[in-house]
């Protein structure tokens, strides 16, 4: 099936129904299909089957709109921040042969055309930004299929149907939203983006709209719940990814949204859904990503994570990897231990991020750690961790002595910086290149 098509706007008996509400902009399925075909035959006119569209707008609404237009006229569409400078855009379009730029100075043309290409599922819908290894923008391309499939079983394991309203906070240019957006309007139901970064607002919006499900990062959850004065009774589903809840937010999660279920994915954006876990795994198995997704294999070789699966982009089919480092339990349950490729690399010792951070937030008086490596013209890399204390008083002589009990030598922070809170990309993920660059809140 087609991302477009599976949208439930050609069914009669919802086509009055809102579809999406952006701040004081709503939209029926009837509407957004009828702003979807007007786009699509005007760019029609300038898209050829198959070309490559550069979409860079900061208007959620707007994004889906061409989004869909996009699709329909037979392109693929590549989001990108509308933040981002114009020697980034120049430099993907000449990477990647994109045809079309759609930013705020696009004009669409005057004459639409009278028919609309065929498209068929295995055609190319989405250039999925990633950072890559090399420095240079990187491009998964997803086909209409490896979402579509994913999409029963997404209702299922995390308890969606046509009746909800999702909540989304974020932009969709962070393909899990996107994926978030696309199911819930597959479904029929309703999707309620955040018009403002600011949390209070968000806790506004969920009561006014009603709200029975919630997709956030993570980190947006962490920022949701320090805004909530009391339970929020009514929400059934709560889904997350991109990142580990701590068992101190799942428990905040339960306390304050009492009726709703947990869920968490590990995914990426080469391999799409890998594994799923629930409230209870979160709360009795809060280091592991859970159990494989429904049609998921997924196997550990030479310590690294692999998976096999109908959700995969095209050209990392039938089994690939995102180089993740993991491991497997008696029981079935997976672990990811860091980033292959995020190797901290000093003097020739290889060190896993991931796994001194866990340590360092053992120590008394430490709310959250990043760790990551900084440049040294000795030993190449040094371990550096970013803190955010929960304990005012807390030095970094402490740091260093609870590290000596824990940790070898070598895994030891050679610099600590503290923060009173982590940059986010626009993914709501923690932007680790501006801690390096030296982040100030």
């Amino acid at each position: 099936m087609l991302i477009h098509d599976c949208v439930s706007w050609q069914k009669k008996e919802i086509e009055d129904k809102v579809c999406l509400i952006h701040g004081k902009s709503s939209f029926t399925y009837s509407q957004m299909r009828q702003k979807v075909d007007f786009l699509a035959r005007r760019l029609a006119g300038i898209i050829k089957p198959g070309d490559r569209v550069l979409l860079k707008q900061a208007d959620p609404v707007l994004q889906l709109l061409y989004f869909f237009g996009i699709l329909k006229a037979g392109g693929c569409c590549v989001f990108i921040d509308a933040a981002t400078t114009d020697e980034v855009c120049l430099k993907l379009i000449r990477l990647h042969h994109i045809s079309v730029y759609i930013n705020e100075d696009f004009h669409l043309p005057d004459t639409a055309a009278d028919t609309l290409p065929t498209v068929q599922p295995t055609d190319i819908f989405l250039g999925a930004l990633s950072s890559g290894s090399t420095g240079n923008p990187k491009l998964i391309w997803r086909d209409h299929s490896s979402w579509t499939r994913a999409f029963p079983q997404q209702s299922r394991v995390f308890c969606l149907c046509g009746k909800d309203r999702l909540f989304l906070a974020g932009s969709l240019i962070y393909t899990a939203n996107l994926n978030a957006c696309m199911h819930m309007l597959s479904l029929g139901g309703t999707v309620v983006i955040a018009d403002s970064r600011q949390p209070r607002t968000w806790v506004r919006g969920i009561l006014k709209n009603q709200i029975s499900g919630i997709f956030m990062v993570p980190a947006h959850y962490r920022i949701l719940l320090k805004a909530l004065e009391q339970p929020l009774l009514g929400i059934k589903s709560l889904v997350t990814c991109g990142a580990k809840l701590d068992p101190v937010t799942v428990r905040q999660m339960v306390e304050r949204f009492p009726q709703a279920g947990i869920y968490e994915y590990y995914g990426a954006s080469e391999l799409g859904h890998v594994s799923c876990m629930t409230k209870d795994d979160l709360l009795y198995r809060p280091d592991s990503v859970g159990k494989p997704f429904p049609g998921v294999r997924v196997w550990i070789e030479q310590d690294v994570i692999w998976a096999e699966s109908p959700y995969l982009a095209p050209a990392y089919r039938p089994r690939s990897t995102a180089g993740d480092l993991g491991r497997m339990d008696g029981d079935g349950y997976l672990y990811v231990l860091g980033r292959r490729n995020g190797l901290i690399n000093s003097g020739g010792v290889k060190i896993i991020p991931e796994q001194v951070a866990k340590v360092i937030d053992q120590c008394p008086g430490v709310s959250r750690t990043v760790v990551g490596g900084i440049d040294d013209p000795v030993k190449g890399q040094r371990v550096c961790a970013w803190i955010i204390k929960e304990n005012p008083a807390l030095t970094t002589a402490t740091i260093l002595a609870f590290c000596r009990t824990k940790l070898r030598s070598h895994y030891y922070p050679q610099k600590i910086v503290f923060v009173s809170q982590f940059p986010l990309n626009a993914s709501g993920k923690i932007d680790l290149p501006r801690l390096r660059q030296g982040f100030h809140e």
